[in-house]
């Protein structure tokens, strides 16, 4: 028996939003050997192992892999080993990183044609990542937290992310204009995908108190 009886209704739920062929579409070039597990049959271990929360290590998967109990919760018969998973993760390239964007941004729309909400109320904010219990913390630097790690850039609509930029932990919430083009790329997506009249409003914190940030945003016509 397994005290993770939760996971049977998540992994339900990720083909129902209709995921997974757009994994396959979008990754499935990384499987470069016919006689090992399809790129859904690896993506769809790792987004449990994620929700569940036990371990962070990758080796958990190894204990995940003895355990039928597991193996059932999941619906799946034949799970990947931490060795496994390494390998997949190290062929993940820049480009692939744009592609997972690309993945939340077409859930955004996906939620959006479901729900149609009458105004859209984005958030834009930062959240550092702690690093410093790790043994190996290759491109960590410090943060405005005094630990080591990173500080990815995020666009959440309510409890969903639509955006998300993985930057290095010395980067300020403003930094560059990746936040210019971020809001340019998701507002015209919405208005070309949704709807084009839709009222759009950005919520964010001091961080992002920047004058050509708001000429973008008066310019975009949303507010904030």
């Amino acid at each position: 028996m397994t005290g993770r009886a939760g996971l049977a209704l998540f992994e339900a739920y990720i083909p129902s939003i209709q995921i997974l062929p757009l994994i396959d579409r979008w990754f499935g070039s990384m499987r470069k050997n016919s006689k090992g597990l399809a790129i859904t049959e690896l993506f769809v271990p790792l987004f449990c192992f994620f929700m569940d929360g036990t371990s962070r290590h990758i080796t958990w998967f190894d204990y995940l892999k003895a355990d039928k109990g597991y193996a059932g919760v999941i619906g799946s018969s034949n799970l990947a080993s931490s060795h496994t998973i390494k390998r997949l993760f190290s062929k993940f390239s820049f480009v692939r990183g744009y592609l997972f964007r690309r993945l939340l941004q077409h859930l955004f729309i996906w939620r959006l044609k479901i729900t149609k909400p009458k105004v859209i109320m984005l958030g834009m904010d930062t959240m550092v990542l702690d690093n410093d219990d790790a043994l190996k913390r290759h491109g960590v630097q410090p943060t405005y937290k005094k630990v080591k790690g990173f500080h990815p850039l995020q666009l959440n609509w309510g409890r969903f992310f639509v955006d998300a930029v993985f930057r290095g932990g010395k980067k300020h919430s403003n930094h560059s204009d990746t936040a210019d083009r971020m809001l340019v790329y998701i507002v015209e997506k919405i208005r070309k995908e949704y709807r084009p009249d839709v009222p759009i409003i950005v919520r964010m914190d001091a961080g992002f108190y920047d004058h050509e940030l708001f000429e973008i945003m008066e310019y975009l016509k949303i507010g904030y």
